[in-house]
């Protein structure tokens, strides 16, 4: 196993998992009829929306590992520093959403 295109395929794999989660989340909060959709799928919507994350992951990581040869350290570590960026800004859309729902802006 390539160490180096592991890590570059799991992070690419983790953004496009956040993405996803960040998307998913909010839709379904403006959808109750997604919403319903993922309870039934596993009894809580929470629960889904983890499942169809992990899945996602194992299934990017695999595609993104066959799809990308050697990658440079450099490409790496600039790939690592958006994976931090998309987390840091995932949380923070995730939080503003939350915040504005509670607060009655949608």
């Amino acid at each position: 196993m390539n160490k180096p295109r592991l890590i570059f395929a799991s992070a690419l794999a983790a953004i496009t998992t956040i993405v996803f989660v960040v998307v998913i989340t909010v839709w379904a909060e403006l959808s109750i009829p997604l919403k319903n959709w993922l309870k039934s799928f596993s009894g809580h919507h929470w629960t889904s929306k983890s499942i169809f994350s992990a899945l996602l992951y194992a299934v990017a990581t695999t595609i993104f590992y066959g799809s990308f040869r050697n990658p440079s350290e450099i490409i790496i570590r600039k790939l690592l520093v958006f994976l931090l960026v998309f987390m840091v800004l995932g949380i923070l859309s995730i939080t503003a959403f939350f915040t504005g729902h509670y607060l009655g802006f949608f």
